[in-house]
């Protein structure tokens, strides 16, 4: 049985995003896994303040509540991180959090050597990501996809793959895309 946690980086609860990772989570609790969701909207994220120096010497005052999250990523054996697509990029919540991660260096450590030692994969732990997007042009994607890839690399986190709805804008559209939410299942009974 795996450790399945869910970061939700949508304001808006019940909406495209959130039904993905529903799904995925679904899939993978009929799959006996255990799943957690949190809405980082319910956290106090804050911007990096001005770092200078070595990256292990970077401070800042706001950390705390990034770290208390990024402690619960740890301990998960897989993450799926959902978000809205807004201008080419993740909602400006995920980045928040995602941002959050060069700080976290506890004893010492980064984030990525906490996850898996130099050398060694990410101890199995996978990363899932589950898009909403309106505009259907697919050349849209690898902005989006491209960075959260080379975050899951960093941290050598095996990618588990994706789920991307297009032409989702209100709420409730993504239920129009059955086939969609049909594959978020599908890859959280993967996991």
């Amino acid at each position: 049985m795996a450790k399945v946690i869910a970061f939700v980086g949508s304001p808006r609860r019940g909406g495209n995003t959130d039904r993905l990772v529903d799904e995925i989570l679904a899939g993978a609790a009929a799959a006996g896994h255990q799943t957690e969701k949190v809405y980082l909207a319910d956290y106090d994220l804050t911007p990096i303040g001005p770092v200078q120096g070595d990256e292990m010497s970077w401070t800042d005052d706001r950390q705390h509540v990034a770290d208390e999250l990024i402690d619960r990523m740890i301990e998960a054996d897989v993450v799926v991180l959902g978000s809205p697509v807004y201008w080419f990029s993740i909602s400006g919540l995920l980045k928040l959090f995602v941002d959050r991660w060069a700080l976290y260096h506890p004893r010492g450590r980064r984030l990525r050597d906490v996850i898996a030692p130099a050398g060694a994969a990410g101890a199995g732990k996978r990363m899932v990501v589950a898009l909403a997007m309106e505009d259907p042009r697919p050349g849209y994607l690898p902005m989006v996809l491209d960075p959260l890839r080379q975050c899951a690399r960093w941290l050598r986190i095996e990618w588990a793959g994706e789920v991307v709805a297009t032409g989702v804008r209100d709420p409730g559209d993504v239920e129009n895309h059955p086939e969609v939410l049909a594959r978020a299942r599908e890859l959280g009974a993967s996991l």
